[in-house]
């Protein structure tokens, strides 16, 4: 093989593989491949690759890596998106793009062991363990003394058991996607500067402040949006390729669970 020849080879890797490049060097991959060659010889020796599970197998990866190359060229076949069509989805989708800045306190609860581990975000619970019932009466008494006045960042570095703490509870600018479906739905139905009711997720109970509201600019969004809709073409076009190609399954078959073996799964537009 000339240097030529192995360049072209590895520029034409599937990603899986190309990546291999990448981690063990030219040189490492070279090294790598000269043994699996050595092995295939091998195995050509020895008449492998005539046996029926050898061609069948060689068969499904064709099909499976055809399959891909194929979404592949659907996908960045695609013409550009108009740029009205951007702009469309940005003023029809504007929730998508708010924004608001959020201070909040955190009070913990311990949830016992079937609940696992809270996530980094959260502080080392100290030696006492409150219930869920404390936790909540807790949060209820912090909630009145910030409707009554008390500034929430100085709260917060005392009385949040959030990462957040030690800034004063800032999270800084969130947007709904970051958010769970309940907890973003109160944020953004607050107006600015109110305080939230305690909102409880599995490990404790969440007070939230919007000090401030805002849209994303259009500019700073639309390679976004362009990407989600290219990949809204990607996926009409696979889902026009079923409509062409039709597959019938014997559901007496597929309907004893025993049977069958898990395969690859099928390829998907990318993203």
């Amino acid at each position: 093989m000339t240097a030529a020849e192995f360049d072209k080879m590895i520029s034409t890797l599937p990603p899986q593989y190309a990546s291999a490049v990448n981690t063990l060097g030219k040189k490492g991959f070279a090294e790598q491949y000269a043994n699996i060659l050595g092995l295939a010889m091998e195995g050509e020796k020895r008449k492998l690759d005539q046996r029926e599970d050898f061609l069948q197998a060689i068969a499904f990866q064709r099909i499976f890596y055809l399959a891909q190359t194929t979404l592949n060229e659907l996908s960045t076949s695609a013409p550009p998106v108009p740029p009205e069509e951007i702009k469309n989805y940005y003023d029809s989708h504007s929730a998508e793009f708010e924004e608001a800045k959020v201070r909040g306190i955190y009070v913990t609860f311990d949830p016992g062991p079937e609940a696992g581990q809270p996530g980094q975000n959260v502080k080392q619970q100290s030696e006492v363990k409150r219930t869920e019932q404390e936790a909540k009466t807790r949060a209820e008494d912090l909630r009145q003394k910030l409707l009554a006045g008390e500034d929430i960042s100085a709260m917060a570095k005392t009385e949040s058991d959030h990462a957040t703490s030690s800034n004063g509870g800032d999270f800084g600018y969130v947007r709904r996607s970051q958010m769970p479906p309940e907890m973003g739905s109160v944020i953004f139905a607050l107006e600015r500067n109110l305080i939230s009711e305690p909102l409880r997720d599995r490990f404790g109970f969440f007070l939230f402040k919007v000090e401030e509201k805002r849209f994303q600019s259009l500019d700073s969004v639309r390679a976004t949006i362009e990407a989600n809709l290219r990949q809204q073409v990607a996926t009409a076009l696979v889902e026009k390729v079923k409509t062409d190609y039709p597959i019938m399954l014997d559901n007496d078959f597929f309907s004893d669970p025993t049977l069958g073996t898990p395969v690859p799964s099928p390829p998907q537009p990318p993203k």
